[in-house]
């Protein structure tokens, strides 16, 4: 396994990330997706519209790139997704990937896509997007998570008096 690995935040529809989140969808599909450095890798979860936040994260076990009707017959299950659903987004490409999916940990405070940017500069994607360890660390940070819960603006309609978040 390389040193170097590449975490990413991954959008994924509201329906299919509280199914990763509860633990019945293990395994993501994705049309494109990168290959290497990912074993190991932190993929954060962002529900997408209408929820619009990170709302948990999980570690990449492995990345497969097989022809579309391989990863059916291996993931179909795991990946929670009806044949249907799963032919019209694999429609007109030959091989997609599968992405298993391990330690799946939901935020204790949700991030959202505002707070995303205000705080990282990060503009959710369409697909997916890396991101630095660093940004990684922190949202998985409990007084990070704590501190979000906590800032407020003072009465007189200045800036927060909480506690700051940047570091």
């Amino acid at each position: 396994m390389s040193e170097f690995r590449r975490d990413v935040l991954v959008s994924i529809r509201p329906f299919y990330a509280s199914k990763i989140l509860d633990g019945r969808k293990s395994v993501e599909l994705r049309r494109r997706f990168p290959e290497l450095n990912m074993v190991g890798a932190t993929a954060l979860i962002y529900s997408s519209s209408p929820v619009s936040a990170i709302v948990g994260c999980a570690r990449i076990k492995e990345v497969c790139k097989l022809p579309v009707s391989e990863i059916w017959k291996r993931h179909g299950v795991a990946a929670c997704i009806s044949k249907d659903d799963f032919d019209a987004y694999f429609a007109d490409v030959n091989h997609g990937f599968a992405i298993i999916l391990g330690s799946i940990k939901e935020l204790k405070k949700e991030v959202k896509a505002v707070d995303l940017e205000a705080q990282f500069g990060i503009v959710p994607p369409q697909s997916y997007r890396y991101v630095t360890r660093e940004c990684v660390a922190l949202l998985n940070d409990g007084r990070f998570q704590a501190s979000r819960r906590h800032k407020r603006r003072d009465r007189s309609g200045g800036p927060s008096t909480g506690p700051s978040v940047s570091r």
